[in-house]
């Protein structure tokens, strides 16, 4: 099956249809795909930092805590539709070699992390992570068949 390529790029948030593939390459970010089976919907998310002290007036995924709203209103679902939706969460990874730890805790952690609390605290099933290590990764969503696959590659030092 090819499908239009529709590149999902950092701090963006979009929504696609068939026969549209939803991609995301990752490294310490966060990639965060919805999947809406019942209505033939799916979106995704590339969040480059957990949280922000004001919240987003418009749609974006700089932030997770702009991106799950963003994703869920870009789909038009509502609370009481949030059991029907499947997450996929890919990302995270810890990319670069600090001399001394990081101050506030490793990035990709702490964006993986912000992504799994907010999607437990909407009642949103994750049916899958592919998250941490040092692997990069490109997160996939085929619209058509709302099917998603994360290809992981290693980093070159």
């Amino acid at each position: 099956m090819i499908g239009e390529d529709v590149h999902v790029k950092m701090c963006e948030v979009r929504s696609g249809s068939a026969p549209q593939v939803l991609r995301s390459t990752l490294g310490s970010c966060v990639g965060i795909g919805l999947l809406w089976r019942e209505r033939d919907l799916c979106a995704l998310a590339h969040c480059l930092l957990p949280e922000s002290a004001v919240r987003a007036e418009q749609l974006s995924a700089k932030y997770v805590t702009d991106a799950i709203p963003s994703l869920l209103r870009l789909i038009g679902a509502e609370p009481s539709h949030y059991h029907q939706l499947e997450a996929v969460i890919a990302g995270g990874a810890y990319m670069m070699h600090h001399l001394r730890p990081a101050l506030y805790g490793m990035i990709g952690e702490l964006n993986t992390r912000m992504a799994q609390r907010l999607l437990a605290e909407a009642g949103i099933r994750v049916v899958h992570t592919d998250i941490g290590g040092t692997s990069g990764r490109q997160l996939s969503i085929h619209c058509e068949t709302r099917q998603y696959v994360v290809r992981t590659f290693e980093r070159i030092n």
